[in-house]
This record gives structure tokens, C-alpha cells and sequence, in this order.
């Protein structure tokens, strides 16, 4: 991948970028990093190649953005919420649902936040 950013191939190191694993797989690894301890973004720094830098970071914030989506889906369905229990972060009519409903949410709103704030923390990791 390191040649193909070298060169500037943009299509071909999104492809590889692609297959390299699950977005959670691709985010805990690093890319291409050699004895010196430079890694794919050193090199595409050196070249200048700014195209294919800009496409590397683009494709880890779409799976920094997939492993959001799939860490809030699970905890959806583990304190057992539907899509219309909930609307814009609030319950839809808290009249109909019991006390232990209303704590359920209040602590998925908690988590939720908690993620959120993973996600930030992770996506100003990635960009510095």
C-alpha cells in the first residue's frame, strides 16, 4: 500500500484500504509502518501526495463513524429500545412507560454521551 500511495494511485489504496479488515480492525492497526517507525502518513507527507492523504483520513472517519453506528445499535438493543420509543433523544410520551423504562433511558442517554464523547476524542487521536 506504501508503494501505491508513493506513486500516487489513489483508487488502488482505497481499495486496499477496503480490504484490510472490519473498520474496528482497521482502526486499531497501523498502516504500513516500517523499522524507521514511519508509518503510511509519513510517506504521503514526504511526496506531497495530498489527494491520497485526504482519502486515507476520509476512509478512517467513515469507519470511525461505522464503529459508532455499530457501539450505539448494541446499546440499543441491550436496554431494549425501538425506534419509535425514541425521537430526538427524548421518549416519545413518557405517560405510557413505567418508571423502570424512563431509568433505562436516562441511562442510555448517559452512554450515549459517554460514546460521543469516545468518538470525539478518538476522531482528534486520529487527526493530530
Amino acid at each position: 500500500m506504501c508503494l501505491c500511495s508513493y506513486l500516487g494511485f489513489k483508487n488502488i489504496v482505497l481499495y486496499l484500504m477496503t480490504n484490510l479488515g472490519t473498520p474496528s480492525e482497521v482502526l486499531h492497526q497501523e498502516v504500513n509502518v516500517d523499522n524507521g517507525g514511519r508509518s503510511l502518513y509519513h510517506l504521503l507527507c514526504y511526496r506531497g501526495n495530498y489527494e491520497s492523504l485526504v482519502q486515507v483520513l476520509n476512509i478512517e472517519r467513515v469507519y470511525l463513524k461505522k464503529t459508532l453506528f455499530d457501539q450505539l445499535y448494541r446499546e440499543k438493543q441491550r436496554y431494549r429500545f425501538k425506534n419509535m420509543d425514541i425521537n430526538h433523544g427524548h421518549l416519545v410520551s413518557t405517560v405510557f412507560h413505567d418508571a423502570d423504562t424512563v431509568k433505562r433511558h436516562e441511562e442510555f442517554n448517559i452512554r450515549v454521551q459517554s460514546l460521543l464523547e469516545q468518538y470525539e476524542r478518538d476522531l482528534l487521536g486520529r487527526m493530530r
